[in-house]
């Protein structure tokens, strides 16, 4: 009984000591705010026909089977590398909370759970039916760490109620995320040095993210449901890009009820945000709609926009978030190739509006073409050419960049 109280007292006394112990505040999410399924290495593939609403990215790996998706596809960039470096910086914040309750290895079977920080000592099955309950707080966060591998078993499903979302529920599990066909889950989760996968008929509302290990989804309903619409639109795309020194935001739409104006709002760490403009809705329409929004004030680092969408009745929804990476103060700062000297195998990173790339050109030191396309691709393979100085020449509707290539033997 004595050492029962003196736990409870030591308990509470590192909890108010403690200020950087906050339970009740949802992890800023950084780059990794908008993927619905993410690997920082490992292969992300998806199998059959699946409804992904989302981004799907990976910072080293292969991306295979997104060709319906709604959403981006980022392989190897700027935004997985920022993304990376996020999903990192989430997952210790959330492995940093101090648990307070402790469950057993089995969820579900009609178990109800308050938001709070809850831990498990060992892997972990979801069998039927858990639910999560924010008694009425519409923040309430629920944080969930499993020192093991997470499974479900067939037709199982994580519930919410009482105002709690997807959006504000975390699991960090120490091993494999797999989930057995017909399960509906909710919720981030991250699969720490480990796959995540989803079988059919499953649904996800939220992120399927990993630190190491491969993705995989096959015929399932996957939605980023804390970047998605909920207007009364139907959204085709949104989409930023940069132009020198600009963000130029693009976004189109197939039908519109009763909407009066959109406003693009950003933001730097995907939290607090500042309005960058507004544009008048079609109001009522079942044709397609095209807009387009200049923010002349980016930021000089990842800045993030999101739609907001007014009716005529005065309410306000928000929908999809988008990332951009850092805008370069001149189109020369936004190509970047690497490694350079190299083998004659070199990768291409250009962070401008690639709407504008005209040709792509490569010349060796006699002035002679080796290379000619008329795009951009990712990578050049120089290796079956002499070592020597070649000259890259990037042409923009505007201008033309170039780079100096030196290939070693």
């Amino acid at each position: 009984m004595k050492t029962k109280i003196l736990l409870i007292i030591t308990t509470a006394v590192v909890l108010c000591c403690w200020p950087n112990v906050n339970f009740g505040q949802t992890p800023a999410m950084g780059a990794t705010a908008n993927f619905v399924l993410f690997s920082t290495t490992g292969a992300v593939g998806n199998t059959s026909v699946s409804k992904i609403i989302g981004n799907a990215g990976a910072d080293n790996g292969a991306i295979t089977g997104f060709g319906g998706l709604n959403g981006t596809v980022y392989n190897n960039d700027a935004m997985t590398i920022q993304a990376k470096s996020d999903l990192t910086t989430v997952y210790n914040q959330l492995n940093g909370r101090v648990a307070t309750m402790f469950p057993g290895v089995i969820l579900g079977n009609g178990q109800i759970l308050d938001s709070g920080v809850y831990s498990i000592a060992a892997a972990t099955s979801l069998n039927a039916v858990l639910t999560l309950d924010a008694q009425g707080d519409s923040n309430a966060v629920f944080v969930i760490k499993i020192n093991g591998a997470f499974s479900t078993n067939p037709a199982s499903s994580v519930n919410l109620i009482n105002g709690a979302s997807a959006c504000n529920v975390f699991w960090t599990v120490e091993g494999a995320v797999s989930m057995a066909a017909g399960s509906t889950v909710r919720g981030t989760f991250i699969a720490n040095n480990a796959a995540f996968s989803m079988a059919a008929g499953d649904t996800l509302e939220g992120r399927g993210l990993s630190t190491t290990g491969a993705v995989s989804v096959d015929n399932v309903y996957a939605n980023n449901v804390c970047g998605v619409f909920t207007l009364p639109i139907e959204l085709l795309s949104f989409t930023g890009a940069c132009a020198i020194r600009d963000v130029v935001l693009k976004w189109s739409t197939a039908n519109e009820t009763n909407n009066n104006y959109f406003t693009v709002e950003r933001s730097a760490e995907g939290r607090n945000w500042q309005v960058v403009g507004t544009m008048k809705g079609a109001g009522n329409s079942s044709v397609m709609h095209t807009y387009s929004l200049t923010d002349k004030l980016s930021l000089p680092g990842t800045a993030f926009y999101r739609l907001k969408q007014t009716d005529f009745d005065g309410n306000n929804k928000y929908g999809i978030v988008i990332a951009t990476a850092k805008c370069g103060g001149d189109a020369t700062e936004n190509l970047t190739i690497y490694p350079n000297p190299s083998d004659g195998k070199f990768a291409v990173l250009f962070t401008g509006d690639r709407s504008q790339l005209n040709a792509t050109e490569i010349f060796n030191s006699s002035g002679e073409k080796v290379f000619g396309s008329t795009s951009l691709p990712s990578t050049f393979d120089l290796s079956g050419q002499a070592a020597g100085i070649y000259f890259l020449n990037v042409h923009l509707y505007s201008e033309t960049l170039n780079r100096i290539l030196v290939v070693k033997k």
